[in-house]
Parts: structure tokens; C-alpha cells; sequence
């Protein structure tokens, strides 16, 4: 009676959990604790209820497991997730052995699980087995608290260690009541304001004119890189950003850095910078009206030509269609750029190299134009979970900072978010037509999946910096300081730092 009874503690407590634990290694998914408590109370359901309703709700708990961690991992929220559903597609052709592997292994635990059921168990075995995963709950629980991993107990949990218990119940549930709440209170995403790195660089006057002509204005290159995130280490920090403290670029440029808050993932990221809302996902369904007062279609009423990049495929996220509805002129992505004949990287998501459209990038500011140009890049090599070993051209020693010496996964991130800082310092001292304003800014903190990786970053703001060409004359400095443009109404009612003008409008590009 007793192994009987065991052999069910055994699959709730052990095996349900073995496909995130695979999951968690393979995938790069964020294991927030090592046994979930949904499993042990459907381990205790299991000598009462009939045999197919425990093997779908041990089912359901496992998919319910599997897409909190993805949700915690990327920081999406579910309903993001669900808008986002078939870009995931793109992410499994580089992982399908690792897929076939969790699928499987999902099918082994279910068969486990109907191998582990009794038609009529003997009451001695009910209570055994109720009993043993009750005491098994609680003492994973007062492990946890003893530690102050609770979230009930010490909201700053996530900055600890890893956790006995975890469950996916309760986020699904927290989720759906904070997005009804925030609707509620807000009623559209995009009329929430967040404060970007180009809200930094952008101080908007209401005009009384449309802008005229102005040859002098600047090109502006700005690069959103991927999972750079805001290291509590000063070492790390710094050694991130060295490409930018060399003497010669300091002759051009003033640089300037700082740090903006973040929530979401990286199209949270693009919609805080490109339009300064809360939209995040919501940009996939939102209609072109919503987003007219966008940095791209700002910029080309200003006569600015817009151009959109980024190294992976346009259907991921639908980036192709809201782009266009944001007034990029140009849109170039993976399939646009290869045909130009840059390499592709390896990755998660495999795309073209983010060196590789540095250079390209380059290419396009040394042309003449007859109108200033804004180049939005979104970078990519840097997604997690990072290959190791990675294709980085001589790549900075990790051996230097004691933070990350001893892990490869955060070593060949510190490498490839390096490469593109040093790629766009390389870029930026190249002889250009015009003169031109670069802003480069994280997106989220990097999801690592083991928490004393995440631990060193912070979970609130990302870091920015801003290169401000020093310009050869006064007249080129002052033009590279103050673009005319064109503000729409609407920005009236917006909470935006408004500055009054008496002549025409002003888009300031400021290095404070």
C-alpha cells in the first residue's frame, strides 16, 4: 500500500516538474522555484476524482507552468503573449530538438500519471497520500518564508534566490486583475506616458507654422539595444560603455548618459521610446490614427526620411505593419538586409549581425541627401538566451570583472551588447555627410534565468546614452541642437514637457 502511495507523491512532486526543469535549461526559462504547488494539490485530488479529469488538469497545470515562465522570463504579461502567439513560431525552427524533447517529456509524465491512478484506492492510501503532499506544501512554504521569498511577506522576493515553490495560478489570476484594473483606469494603454531616452532628447514646442527647409539639421541614428539592462555593478557597468570614453570620440561628441524606467519586453521598449506610451503589445491591433503623434511621423513633417531596421524577419510581433503605420518610410529587416549581402548570426532568433548593420548603417549617413535622416535600429545578437560560444570579432575578456568571470551565459551577453556599443562608437567616427546625433538605450534587463544573474540588474531602468556632435562651426552646432517640427494638436492635451515658442516649433535635441 505504501509504495503504491509513494509512487503517487513521486509523480506530483517529482516528475510533473521535470518538463519546466528541462525547459528551464534548455530554453533559457526563468525557474522562479524548484516544486510547484499546483502539482502537489492535484497529486492530492488524484485519489478522489476520476482518472481523465486528473490527467487534464495535470495537463492544464503543466501548459499553465510552462507559459508563466515565458511570460516571466521575456516580461510578458499573458494577454501579450496571446497577441504575440504566432511570432513565437519564428522561435522554434532554432529550437526544434529542444521542443521535441518537452513534448515528449509531457507525454511520459501524463502516462506516468495514469500508470500512478487508482480506480479505488484503500482509505489508508487517501490519507497517505493527502497527508505526505500536505506536509511536503507546507514545508517547502515555511523554507521559503524562513528566507523571505514569500512576495506576501517581502515584496523585493525576486532579488533572491531561487525558491522551493512556485505556481501559476496566482500570476494568471494577478495578471488579468491588474490589466482590468489598468484598462479600467486608463481605458487605452497609449494615453499612459512613459518617460524614454527620446523624451530625453525631445522637448516639443506647439507651432504656429509648418517647418521650413533646413539643410543644416542633423541625422539621428537611434539604436534600442537588445537586454541591455542597467548592472548594479560598476565594473560591469563601465566596461560596457568603454567603447564611448576614447579621446577622439570625446574631440566630436558630448556624451551624455542616464537611465529611464522600463516595464515589458522589447516592444514594450520600442513604443516607450517611438511614441513615449505604455502601449506595448497593444500596437498590434491599434489603428494608424493612434499612432500619428509617433517620433517617425513627427520627424517626416519635419522632411526627415524615416528608416526602420532590425536584423530579424518583419512577421515577428507584425513589426512590418505597425512600422508602416508609425510613417517609416523605409522598413529593412532580415530577409531586405541579406539580400544586401550582410551575414546572419547565430541565436535564439537567428538574424543578421549587429556589426554587420552598423557598418551598413555607416554606408547610408556617408551618402549626400537632400533630407536629414532618422534611422531607428533595434538590435538583436544579444537576445537570450545568448549562444555560447558567440560569433563576437575579438571579443572584450570577461576575466577582468569579477561579476562575470566565472558564467559563460553572462559573459557572451557582456560580449555581444559590447560589440554593438563598440560597432556604433566605430560608426559614429566615421565621416558623414551630416552631422549626427546617436542614442542608443537598453530595453528591458536581460532575462536570465538564474536569479543570481538577474539579481545584478536592476528591474526598474535601463540605461541610455547620447552622443552630441560638437559640430565645426557655431551655426552647425545650433542647427544639430534645434530641429523645426511639427507637433499635432493633440500633443496639447498630453502630460508632455511643452515649452512655448513665439516663432515655430522646436524638436531640441538636448545631451541633458
Amino acid at each position: 500500500m505504501r509504495l503504491r502511495a509513494s509512487f503517487v507523491v513521486l509523480v506530483y512532486f517529482i516528475a510533473a516538474n521535470v518538463p519546466l526543469w528541462i525547459a528551464s535549461r534548455s530554453l533559457g526559462l526563468s525557474l522562479s522555484g524548484i516544486f510547484n504547488l499546483e502539482f502537489l494539490i492535484i497529486g492530492a485530488l488524484s485519489v478522489f476524482l476520476r482518472r481523465t479529469l486528473i490527467v487534464c488538469l495535470l495537463l492544464t497545470a503543466i501548459a499553465l507552468d510552462l507559459l508563466n515562465c515565458v511570460c516571466k522570463t521575456y516580461l510578458f504579461g499573458y494577454s501579450d503573449l496571446w497577441l504575440s502567439a504566432t511570432s513565437l513560431f519564428e522561435f522554434a525552427p532554432s529550437h526544434l530538438w529542444n521542443l521535441a524533447v518537452l513534448t515528449l517529456c509531457v507525454g511520459l509524465v501524463s502516462l506516468v500519471a495514469i500508470a500512478a491512478y487508482q480506480d479505488r484506492p484503500d482509505p489508508k492510501e487517501r490519507r497517505y497520500v493527502v497527508w505526505s503532499l500536505t506536509i511536503i506544501a507546507m514545508i517547502c512554504v515555511a523554507f521559503d518564508c524562513s528566507r523571505g521569498q514569500i512576495a506576501a511577506f517581502r515584496p523585493d522576493c525576486r532579488i533572491g534566490q531561487l525558491r522551493l515553490v512556485r505556481n501559476s495560478v496566482h500570476p494568471l489570476v494577478e495578471s488579468g486583475i491588474q490589466r482590468w484594473s489598468f484598462r479600467h483606469q486608463a481605458h487605452s494603454y497609449a494615453a499612459v506616458p512613459m518617460m524614454g531616452a527620446s523624451r530625453k532628447l525631445v522637448e516639443l514646442d506647439i507651432p504656429g507654422e509648418l517647418p521650413r527647409p533646413d539643410s543644416n539639421r542633423p541625422n539621428v541614428v537611434f539604436v534600442l539595444v537588445e537586454s541591455w539592462g542597467k548592472s548594479l555593478s560598476g565594473d560591469l557597468e563601465g566596461a560596457l560603455v568603454q567603447p564611448y570614453v576614447g579621446s577622439d570620440l570625446k574631440e566630436r561628441y558630448t556624451v551624455s548618459r542616464g537611465a529611464v524606467p522600463f516595464h515589458g519586453a522589447t516592444v514594450a521598449g520600442e513604443l516607450r521610446e517611438l511614441c513615449s506610451s505604455a502601449m506595448g503589445f497593444g500596437v498590434i491591433s491599434a489603428p494608424a490614427v493612434q499612432l500619428k503623434n509617433c517620433l517617425p511621423a513627427k520627424l517626416e513633417l519635419m522632411g526627415y526620411h524615416t528608416v526602420g531596421v532590425h536584423g530579424f524577419g518583419s512577421g515577428m510581433f507584425e513589426r512590418s505593419a505597425w512600422y508602416r503605420k508609425m510613417r517609416f518610410d523605409e522598413t529593412w529587416f532580415r530577409d531586405e538586409l541579406k539580400g544586401q549581402g550582410l551575414p546572419q548570426c547565430p541565436g535564439p532568433f537567428p538574424g543578421i549581425c549587429d556589426a554587420a548593420i552598423s557598418g551598413w548603417i555607416g554606408d547610408r549617413l556617408q551618402a549626400n541627401s537632400d533630407s536629414p535622416q532618422f534611422i531607428y535600429w533595434v538590435t538583436l545578437n544579444s537576445h537570450l538566451p545568448v549562444p555560447v560560444p558567440n560569433l563576437v570579432n575579438d571579443p572584450p575578456a570577461c576575466s577582468r570583472i569579477a561579476s562575470i568571470a566565472n558564467d559563460p551565459a553572462i559573459c557572451s551577453w557582456y560580449q555581444l551588447v559590447f560589440n554593438v556599443h563598440r560597432s556604433v562608437s566605430e560608426l559614429a567616427m566615421r565621416s558623414m555627410a551630416r552631422p549626427t546625433v546617436f542614442v542608443i538605450v537598453g530595453d528591458h534587463a536581460p532575462p536570465f534565468s538564474a536569479p543570481e544573474l538577474r539579481s545584478q540588474f536592476s528591474d526598474a531602468v535601463v540605461p541610455y546614452i547620447i552622443l552630441w556632435p560638437k559640430g565645426r562651426t557655431r551655426d552647425e552646432s545650433q542647427a544639430a541642437r534645434s530641429i523645426a517640427a511639427t507637433v499635432h494638436p493633440s500633443d496639447r492635451t498630453r502630460k508632455l514637457p511643452l515649452k512655448k515658442s513665439k516663432t515655430s516649433a522646436h524638436l531640441s535635441i538636448s545631451g541633458y
